[in-house]
């Protein structure tokens, strides 16, 4: 009899050691993953800054998809300066985030859907400034220079699309303007 219970202790002990194993393995293959997500990151923009590189990995979607994340956010951050994103902003938001890179069915996309229907956390405009003050601190002042007027002119085209004030074209609320000069003090 007393085999059966070593047996069954045995196995039991087995047990417990193979899922504490597959737990560190799992551990191991995420912080490799988030290793060569900073990796990609730092080739992909340049950014040391392992802060920044350290927030962008914990995105889990890859170092280009975190740089698309980062690039549609201010098309997002604008549409929900007054609350709500209309449809003409919607339609915007898609039409400029495809002509950067982002495909149904991306992480980036999935991120994008999400945004569609609630507002980023707040958090995200502290992770989208920090990572543009630290891309912009790689960039030679023309460089910085046309990203900022990229960004805040996608910004500003999404801000446009609702058609202002009454409807009256090419006009942006003041809540949408107010979003655009902070989008804008993030370059420093």
């Amino acid at each position: 009899m007393s085999t059966v219970f070593e047996d069954r202790r045995r196995a039991l002990e087995d047990q417990f050691f193979k899922q504490h194993d597959e737990k560190l393995i799992e551990k191991m293959k995420e912080a490799s993953l988030h290793d060569a997500t900073k990796d990609e990151l730092r080739s992909l923009t340049g950014i040391t800054n392992e802060q920044v590189l350290s927030a962008l990995s914990d995105l889990k979607v890859g170092g280009g998809a975190a740089v698309l994340v980062m690039a549609i956010f201010p098309l997002v951050e604008v549409a929900w300066a007054d609350g709500a994103i209309d449809e003409g902003e919607r339609d915007v938001i898609l039409q400029l985030s495809a002509s950067i890179g982002l495909k149904g069915g991306s992480p980036g996309s999935e991120y994008l859907a999400k945004w569609l229907t609630k507002k980023p956390e707040h958090l995200w405009r502290t992770l989208w400034a920090d990572y543009v003050k630290a891309l912009a601190e790689m960039m030679k002042p023309d460089d910085r220079a046309v990203l900022k007027a990229t960004v805040l002119g996608r910004a500003r085209v999404v801000a446009e699309a609702s058609g202002g004030f009454l409807g009256v074209a090419w006009r942006v609320s003041e809540t949408e303007h107010a979003v655009l000069l902070d989008l804008e003090r993030a370059f420093g």
